[in-house]
C-alpha cells in the first residue's frame, strides 16, 4: 500500500454539507498535516480555488462507466509527505449510489481505504429529501413518502451493502445521524475524530448547513414548481434564507401524519434494525429504535392543518418579514451621516 483514501460515501440528506464545510473551511490545516482533499474534478486540492465536491464528474464517470482507481491511485502517489504516504479525502454524497461502487473496484488493492457513511432515521431523511427535492415538482409530502416506500428510498442497507461486495478489503463505517451517536453531538466533528483528526487542531461550526423553512412556506412553494427551473434549482431558497428572520428558518412543526409514520417505520423497520444490531454494537439498540425509529408523540402536525391555515400563516410572515426589512433599512438610513450643505 502506498498511501491512504478516506471515502466519505454520503448519504445525501446526511450532514454531508457540515462535513464537507469543515474539510474546505481546515484545507490549509490539513495540507500541513499531510491531508489532502480531492477537488470539483477529482484532482488534489493545491488552492482553495481546487475545492470544490465533484458531484457532477462523478456522475459524469458513472454514466459512462469509467473506471476510477488508476485516477485516484496517481492523485494519490503524488502527495508528498515527509516521512510517510499522502492520506487523500474524498467527500461526495452521491457516491453512495450503489451503481457508483463498481467504479472503485479493485481500488482496496492499491491502497488502503476507508469508506464512511452518514445514515439517518427515514423519519427525519423523508421529510427532508422532500423539501430538497421534491417539493419543487409539486410533489405533497404524503404522495413523497409513498413514493419512497415502493422505491425503498434512501437505498441504507443496498449501498452500504454494494460497497462492502465491491471493496472487501476496505474499512467500511456506518455512523448515525443521532447526536448521541456522534462525537461531538455533529457530523463534522464525528467524521474528523473517525478519519483520526484531532478534534483540538480544527476549527468546526456546529450550526446546521441546510436549515430549513417554516413548514407554511415550504406548502405554498409545493404549490407552485412553475417556480423553480428543477429540482437542482436553489435560488429561490437562498433569497429566502436572506430575506426571512431567523425564527422562520426552520420546519418547526413534525411535517409527517401520525399514518404516514406508522406506513414508514414499518416498511423501514428490518433494514434499521439490521443496521443498528450491525453498526451500533455496544449501545442499547432497542432503546435507540424506539427513541429515533418509532412514530413520534406531538401536536400539531403539518398535515393536520387545512390549506387556508397554511396560507394565512404564509402570508404573515412575508408580512412580518418585510416590516422587518423596512425597520433594518430606516435603522440605516438614521445612523447614516447627512451631507453638508455647501457654502454658497
Amino acid at each position: 500500500m502506498t498511501g491512504r483514501i478516506i471515502i466519505h460515501a454520503g448519504f445525501a440528506k446526511c450532514g454531508s454539507s457540515s462535513i464537507q464545510a469543515a474539510l474546505f473551511h481546515n484545507f490549509a490545516r490539513l495540507q500541513k498535516d499531510g491531508v489532502s482533499l480531492f477537488g470539483k474534478e477529482l484532482k488534489i486540492a493545491h488552492t482553495p480555488a481546487d475545492l470544490g465536491v465533484p458531484l457532477w464528474f462523478l456522475e459524469a464517470a458513472r454514466e459512462k462507466g469509467d473506471p476510477l482507481v488508476q485516477n485516484l491511485s496517481d492523485e494519490i502517489a503524488s502527495i508528498r509527505v515527509p516521512n510517510g504516504n499522502g492520506i487523500g479525502i474524498l467527500s461526495a454524497e452521491n457516491l453512495a449510489r450503489p451503481d457508483m461502487a463498481p467504479l472503485f473496484a479493485g481500488l482496496d488493492r492499491q491502497l488502503e481505504v476507508s469508506v464512511i457513511f452518514y445514515v439517518r432515521p427515514q423519519l427525519e431523511w423523508i421529510p427532508s429529501a422532500w423539501k430538497q427535492w421534491d417539493l419543487k415538482k409539486g410533489l405533497s409530502l404524503s404522495d413523497f413518502v409513498s413514493h419512497c416506500i415502493q422505491i425503498r428510498r434512501p437505498p441504507f442497507k443496498l449501498g452500504i451493502e454494494t460497497w462492502k461486495s465491491v471493496l472487501p478489503a476496505a474499512n467500511v463505517h456506518v455512523r448515525f445521524l443521532i447526536p448521541e451517536l456522534l462525537a461531538g453531538g455533529n457530523p463534522a466533528q464525528d467524521f474528523f475524530d473517525l478519519a483520526g483528526l484531532p478534534l483540538n487542531k480544527y476549527h468546526i461550526a456546529k450550526e446546521p448547513r441546510n436549515p430549513s423553512l417554516d413548514f407554511s412556506i415550504l406548502h405554498v412553494l409545493s404549490k407552485n414548481p412553475h417556480l423553480f427551473s428543477g429540482i437542482h434549482d436553489n435560488e429561490l431558497m437562498k433569497g429566502l434564507m436572506r430575506a426571512l428572520p431567523e425564527k422562520f428558518q426552520s420546519t418547526n412543526i413534525q411535517m409527517l401524519s401520525r399514518a404516514d409514520e406508522a406506513r414508514i417505520e414499518e416498511s423501514f423497520r428490518d433494514e434499521n434494525l439490521w443496521l443498528l444490531n450491525t453498526y451500533c454494537s455496544g449501545t442499547d439498540v432497542d432503546r435507540i429504535y424506539r427513541s429515533y425509529f418509532m412514530p413520534r408523540e406531538g401536536e400539531p402536525r403539518y398535515s393536520s392543518m387545512t390549506d387556508l391555515d397554511l396560507i394565512y400563516r404564509c402570508l404573515g410572515i412575508i408580512l412580518e418579514s418585510i416590516a422587518a426589512s423596512n425597520d433594518q433599512v430606516a435603522s440605516g438610513d438614521s445612523k447614516t451621516p447627512k451631507a453638508s450643505k455647501p457654502e454658497s
